[in-house]
């Protein structure tokens, strides 16, 4: 099953839904739009795990996710300023802010691991055999919340009354005497089936 077969079976879900990029990548099919919308929308926390070189649309699709992990040998390459960026990219790179922007439509060629980390397009680098470092174990309902507030790029005041709004959805919909307790007592809470 392909990538985007595999997503459009569980972009209503929500969970975590990795995508591991293995092979080379490249300017390939375009990404179309609703396939993108589907990524980026999806109710699942999206990760990116690349372990090969990627670039042309399937880079954009892959910064596009959540949390994009990098595995040590694996390569971005961006397309050379003369190029228009896939969409994805541009979108990616707008999101991680003005200076991967810049450098995602003017630099070109190969972006470095350590780069990419600073300008905010990749979350981390790990070795061949590390595991992902997954958002798993906790509340269902929470996790998604936090996906949705960090997809939200809010900012300021309104960032704040957002964040108290989950909140005090998530105190309503949870258990939060179990979460006290198990606080009180230095313990991982036990929420049961209602929390995923």
């Amino acid at each position: 099953m392909d990538i985007l077969e595999r997503l459009a079976e569980s972009a209503c879900r929500p969970g975590v839904f990795v995508v591991r990029f293995e092979e080379p990548r490249s300017a390939g099919v375009a990404i179309g739009r609703r396939e993108l919308e589907a990524w980026t929308a999806s109710r699942a926390v999206t990760v990116a795990d690349i372990a090969a070189r990627v670039e042309g649309p399937a880079l954009g699709f892959a910064l596009c996710a959540d949390l994009v992990y990098l595995r040590a040998g694996a390569r971005l390459e961006l397309p050379s300023p003369r190029d228009l960026p896939p969409p994805a990219l541009i979108l990616a790179a707008g999101r991680a802010g003005p200076r991967a922007l810049r450098r995602v439509l003017l630099g070109g060629g190969e972006l470095p691991p350590q780069e990419a980390v600073a300008l905010g397009l990749i979350h981390g680098v790990l070795d061949p055999g590390d595991p992902l470092p997954l958002p798993l174990g906790g509340s269902l309902p929470a996790l998604t919340a936090a996906r949705d507030l960090l997809r939200s790029n809010a900012a300021g005041a309104g960032a704040l009354a957002l964040e108290s709004a989950v909140f005090r959805l998530l105190f309503a919909v949870g258990d939060p005497e179990e979460g006290a307790t198990a606080f009180l007592e230095h313990r991982k809470p036990d929420f049961g089936d209602s929390s995923g």
